[in-house]
């Protein structure tokens, strides 16, 4: 009787067990699943382990900053870092906080809500982008002004004064106004520079023609127009002639304002400003393509505020 082994029988039970290992480890590493973050260039997601009580808290402090304006009270920074620490930094839990943060409607002492604070801060974005932050009550100051002119216009039969200082108390009102219509969805976020940039606060701080082209250009567009660009503008808003701004004809310096904040490039320009006030950067050529088209769709900036708040990235985890 042989009792010596069979090399060919050891070598298929050798080649058996390294199968079913092969198999074994697969199998484990596929059940091993994490959330896609990859929604801004190397973002992967890391383990949550690694992750310190305090980068939490960080995060939770800077997502009530930036969307609402002011810091978590301690009453809510604590349940929302236990939160994302049970659901494990999750791509869902970080997006639940951020919806409720954007759209919860629930009463809070002193700023409405969670909604109403979130587009108040957009408003005052906007206000700081093209009008220096100015408040309010000075706008509103400024109507007065505009009034009081008016009916002194209105006593002394000077009607063509009188209609353009109701004209520019209309404009100002359109950018108090846009707040309450912005909140309840009447406008979109690039609508709201229509009046930003239209008004007699924006044209003190970009005083005549040369000024207000550059500035408009500069602060939507992040880029200064071109000769060809620059002749046609001022051709349109101080000879109101006719001619092709952003895609479309127009005559006058409302419609070339219409044109541009209705554009394709004034969406970029949105795209890129979110970059700049969430992560303090450009977006890569690869975000930009990734990101624009949908927004020349849906017309929504919270979407991308959503993209990027939700990153490791922003939240400092990396």
């Amino acid at each position: 009787m042989n009792y010596l082994s069979n090399p060919q029988s050891n070598n298929k039970r050798v080649l058996t067990f390294k199968t079913w290992l092969s198999l074994f480890i697969i199998s484990l590493l596929s059940s091993c699943t994490t959330d896609n973050l990859n929604v801004i260039d190397d973002n992967d997601p890391i383990s949550v382990t690694n992750i310190s009580r305090l980068k939490i808290e960080n995060y939770v402090n800077r997502l009530f900053i930036d969307l609402i304006g002011r810091e978590p009270l301690k009453v809510e920074l604590g349940p929302e870092v236990d939160t994302l620490k049970v659901r494990e930094l999750s791509r869902d839990s970080r997006l639940d906080l951020i919806n409720r943060l954007m759209q919860d409607t629930s009463f809070r002492i002193g700023e409405r809500s969670y909604k109403a604070a979130f587009y108040l801060n957009l408003y005052n974005l906007a206000k700081v982008r093209c009008l220096e932050g100015v408040s309010d009550e000075e706008i509103s100051y400024y109507m007065g002004l505009f009034l009081s002119d008016a009916m002194r216009d209105s006593m002394n039969g000077n009607w063509d004064d009188f209609y353009g200082k109701l004209n520019q108390i209309r404009k100002l009102q359109n950018v108090l106004q846009s707040q309450e219509d912005l909140y309840n969805g009447n406008i979109s976020y690039n609508q709201i520079f229509q009046f930003m940039v239209d008004n007699h606060i924006y044209g003190i701080i970009n005083m005549n023609t040369f000024n207000f082209i550059r500035a408009i250009y500069n602060e939507l567009l992040f880029r200064l127009p071109t000769d060809q660009e620059y002749a046609v503008a001022f051709d349109i808003i101080e000879k109101s002639s006719p001619g092709q701004a952003f895609g479309n004809y127009c005559s006058n310096k409302t419609e070339f304002i219409h044109n541009l904040v209705e554009s394709p490039a004034m969406h970029e320009g949105l795209v890129i400003w979110t970059f700049q006030i969430y992560l303090n950067r450009f977006p890569s050529s690869r975000e930009l393509a990734s990101i624009l088209p949908e927004y020349l769709k849906h017309h929504d900036i919270r979407e991308i505020i959503k993209q990027i708040s939700v990153t490791d990235e922003y939240a400092g985890f990396k």
